[in-house]
């Protein structure tokens, strides 16, 4: 069964990437962009049978895209897709610059979410690995 990350865990992920950068958390302004962002991947599984790659990519790219904090999305994406790798058995093998990268181009892409995450799915899938069994 796969392991998904809920709204208080992105929000909590969120508050720490900000303290590693010695900034406090900055304020959820939009709960309802944030909750939809991060039920993706469940409903991706569930309606498409989406895998582990096809998921994290589409909780990476709604992160960025739903801007539901006032700073530190893309960094919150960032961690957000490690997390959930992690606890769903697979790694991100690839350079973390390049990822940042990526990620930067998703959150500039706009409105055409469809393409950033086929794009994105398509560049992250050559860079996860199972780590687990």
């Amino acid at each position: 069964m796969a392991h998904y990350l809920t709204l208080a865990d992105v929000v909590a992920l969120h508050a720490e990437v900000m303290e590693r950068l010695g900034q406090g958390a900055n304020p959820l302004r939009d709960e309802g962009a944030l909750a939809s962002a991060i039920s993706r991947p469940r409903m991706a599984a569930h309606y498409e049978d989406a895998d582990v790659v096809r998921q994290a990519a589409l909780l990476a790219v709604g992160i960025s895209q739903a801007q539901a904090f006032l700073d530190g999305n893309k960094r919150t994406a960032f961690a957000a897709l490690f997390l959930f790798l992690s606890g769903n058995g697979s790694g991100f093998v690839g350079d973390s610059v390049q990822l940042g990268r990526q990620l930067e181009i998703v959150a500039e892409r706009g409105g055409d979410r469809a393409a950033a995450e086929d794009a994105f799915e398509a560049w992250l899938r050559a860079r996860v690995q199972p780590t687990s069994g």
